[in-house]
C-alpha cells in the first residue's frame, strides 16, 4: 500500500508539471496564459515576476509598478502593464491608447515577438497589443456616458461577450435600451467570404417570466403571402449593422407596442458577430475575447420634445448666419412641421466645426465605407464637443457613392436605432447632404422641389431611423418595417406586369419599387416619411400613429 501511494504521488507530480515541460524560443510558442522563461513555458507568478507584457493572473504576479489587466478587460491571458498619459510615463516602452485607456506597451518589430492573442501593431507605433486594439491612430472609438439622469441609466462596466447581464425594469416603464460600446473589440468578420462590420447585438433577451423575447441566432421573421416578410408581430426586431457602438431599443414593433415592457428582472447576453462566428463557421474573425461597456437606459411615458443639433460641415453657411439666413430658417421650419404631425416639438440649434474638420469630412463621406474607423463613423465623434441628449445631424457638401447603383445618396444614419443620449460615439448621429439646400424653387407651401424643404425632409427621415424606424418598404419590395399600420408595397402584386415574374429574384433583374408604384391601397407607403426613396412628386412625409409611438418612446424624446 505504501508503494502504491508513492507511485500515485509520483504520477500526480508528473501530471502537474507536464505543461511546464514545453520548450519555447519566443513567447509566442507558449499558450497565452503562460510566460517563456529560460526556454520553458511556465505559469505566471514566482521569480522573477512577470515583466511588462507578460501573462498574469493578478497584480501580485507582476513586477513592481505594474498591474494585471485581466481577460475580462480584453487582455487575453492577463497582461502586466501600467496606465499612462504621456510618453515619459513609459521608459523603454510606448504609451499607447488601447480601447478607451492608455497603457505602457512593449515595443516589437514582428508578430512572433508578441504573445498569442496579441499582434505587433504598426499603426500604433510597433507595439504588442490585443488584436482588437490594432486600429489606425486616426480611429477613435470613444466610450461615453449617457446625458440622462442617473436614475434612468444602469451601468454594468466592462463585460466580455458571453456574459449574462441582469437588469431591473421599474413599473410603468415605456421603453428600454441596451447599449454596447466597444472597449476592445475587433472591427470585422468574414462570413461566407464577405467582409462584414463586427456588429454588437444581444445574443438573447429574457423577460422577467423567463420568456425569451429575442434570439439573434434564431431570428426568423414570418413570411407573408406576397413573398416578403412580416415582422410586425414579433416582440423585438434587429436590423443589423451596429458596429462598435450599438443600441437595441424595445419597443420597436407593433408586437412590443401592444405587449408593453413588463417590470422586473430582465436578462440579456453580451454579444457581437465575432462571438457568433465561433458557432456559425465564419471564414475569419471569430473571437470570444471582445469586451464592451454595457449600459441599460429606461424611460417612463412617451415624450413630446426633440432637441436637434445641426453640425455645419458644409461650406455654404455658418453658425453666425444660420439664425438670419432665410433658406436655413425655412429648412428648420419644414423639419419642425414634419415632426409636429407626430406630436413632437423640435428645438433646433446649429454648431460650427473647425476648418480642418470641414476639409476632412465635408466631401469625403462615402456611402460604401461606413465602418466605425471610416470617415463616416469618425465624423459622429465630433458631437462629443456638445454632450447632451440631442439628435445630431451633420450637414455635408456631398456624399459619394461608389456602389454603381446609379442613384444619389442623400442621407445615411449611424445605426438603427441610434445611441440616444450618448454624444461622441462612432454612431452618434446621421449624415445629411446639403448639396441642394440653396437650390430649387421655393413657393409658399412645402415642396421637395425647394432645396430647403428637401434637406429638411432628408434630415427628418434620418432622424426617424435614429429613433428606431425602418424603411416601410425596401427597394425590392420584399422587406418591410415591423409596424402594422404603415402601408406596404410588395413586389407581388405591385410591380408592373412585365417586371412581376422577376420579383424576389436574387440577381439584378429583381424590380425596384419606385414611389410612383406605391401610392394607394395594397400598393402604398410611397408618401410615408420612411419610404426607402425620396420622390418629389410622391413624398410628403406622412407618419403613422404607431411610427409616432415608437419615436416618442425613444430616450431621445423628452
Amino acid at each position: 500500500m505504501k508503494r502504491l501511494a508513492i507511485l500515485l504521488l509520483a504520477g500526480a507530480f508528473l501530471a502537474a508539471c507536464s505543461n511546464d515541460d514545453k520548450s519555447c524560443a519566443v513567447v509566442r510558442d507558449c499558450p497565452s496564459t503562460q510566460r517563456c522563461l529560460n526556454g520553458k513555458c511556465v505559469d505566471p507568478g514566482g521569480q522573477p515576476p512577470s515583466a511588462l507584457g507578460e501573462a498574469c493572473g493578478s497584480t501580485v504576479d507582476c513586477a513592481s509598478g505594474l498591474t494585471c489587466q485581466t481577460p475580462a478587460s480584453g487582455f487575453v491571458g492577463g497582461f502586466c502593464t501600467a496606465s499612462c498619459s504621456q510618453p515619459g510615463d513609459c521608459p523603454g516602452s510606448s504609451c499607447t491608447a488601447v480601447g478607451s485607456t492608455s497603457f505602457c506597451m512593449p515595443a516589437c518589430t514582428a508578430d512572433p515577438q508578441c504573445r498569442q492573442g496579441y499582434g505587433c501593431c504598426a499603426s500604433l507605433g510597433n507595439v504588442c497589443v490585443p488584436l482588437a486594439a490594432c486600429t489606425s491612430p486616426a480611429c477613435t472609438r470613444p466610450v461615453v456616458a449617457s446625458a440622462l439622469p442617473s436614475g434612468q441609466v444602469q451601468q454594468f462596466g466592462t463585460h466580455k461577450v458571453g456574459d449574462t447581464i441582469t437588469f431591473d425594469v421599474p413599473p410603468g416603464t415605456g421603453s428600454l435600451t441596451i447599449v454596447h460600446q466597444a472597449v476592445l473589440a475587433t472591427l470585422n468578420v468574414v462570413y461566407q467570404n464577405q467582409v462584414i462590420d463586427n456588429s454588437a447585438v444581444p445574443l438573447s433577451i429574457l423577460q422577467p417570466d423567463g420568456g425569451k423575447v429575442y434570439d439573434d441566432l434564431t431570428f426568423n421573421p414570418q413570411s407573408s403571402a406576397d413573398g416578403g416578410t412580416d415582422s410586425s408581430g414579433i416582440y423585438a426586431f434587429y436590423g443589423g449593422l451596429t458596429p462598435s457602438t450599438a443600441a437595441f431599443t424595445i419597443p420597436n414593433t407593433t408586437g412590443s407596442l401592444d405587449g408593453g415592457v413588463p417590470s422586473g428582472n430582465w436578462k440579456f447576453v453580451v454579444n457581437d458577430y465575432a462571438n457568433e462566428c465561433l458557432s456559425l463557421g465564419c471564414n475569419d474573425g471569430g473571437s470570444a475575447e471582445n469586451t464592451y461597456d454595457v449600459q441599460v437606459v429606461t424611460r417612463q411615458a412617451a415624450g413630446a420634445t426633440l432637441d436637434a443639433a445641426f453640425y455645419i460641415v458644409t461650406t455654404s453657411f455658418s453658425e453666425a448666419n444660420a439664425g438670419t439666413n432665410a433658406t436655413v430658417q425655412r429648412m428648420v421650419g419644414a423639419f419642425k412641421n414634419i415632426y409636429a404631425q407626430a406630436g413632437i416639438t423640435a428645438n433646433v440649434v446649429f454648431h460650427d466645426v473647425s476648418a480642418t474638420d470641414k476639409a476632412r469630412f465635408g466631401t469625403h463621406i462615402s456611402a460604401t465605407a461606413t465602418g466605425p474607423c471610416d470617415e463616416f463613423g469618425q465624423l459622429f465623434t465630433l458631437s462629443g464637443a456638445h454632450p447632451g441628449n440631442t439628435m445630431n445631424l451633420f450637414l455635408v457638401d456631398a456624399i459619394t457613392d461608389n456602389s454603381g447603383s446609379g442613384g444619389v445618396i442623400v442621407g445615411i444614419d449611424g445605426t438603427i436605432p441610434g445611441p440616444s443620449s450618448y454624444n461622441g460615439t462612432v454612431a452618434s448621429g446621421a449624415v445629411v447632404s446639403a448639396a441642394d439646400l440653396f437650390g430649387g424653387t421655393c413657393g409658399v407651401g412645402f415642396s421637395l422641389n425647394c432645396g430647403a424643404d428637401r434637406t429638411a425632409y432628408i434630415a427628418a427621415h434620418e432622424t426617424g431611423h435614429f429613433l428606431g424606424l425602418f424603411h416601410t418598404t425596401e427597394l425590392q419590395g420584399s422587406d418591410f418595417d415591423p409596424i402594422a399600420d404603415t402601408a406596404k408595397c410588395p413586389c407581388i402584386p405591385c410591380a408592373s406586369a412585365t417586371d412581376r415574374p422577376n420579383c424576389l429574384s436574387p440577381n439584378a433583374s429583381s424590380p425596384v419599387m419606385s414611389a410612383s408604384r406605391c401610392v394607394s391601397g395594397g400598393c402604398g407607403g410611397g408618401d410615408n416619411l420612411m419610404f426607402w426613396i425620396l420622390d418629389s412628386g410622391i413624398s410628403v412625409g406622412n407618419i403613422s400613429p404607431q411610427q409616432a409611438q415608437v419615436m416618442r418612446l425613444n430616450p431621445l424624446i423628452h
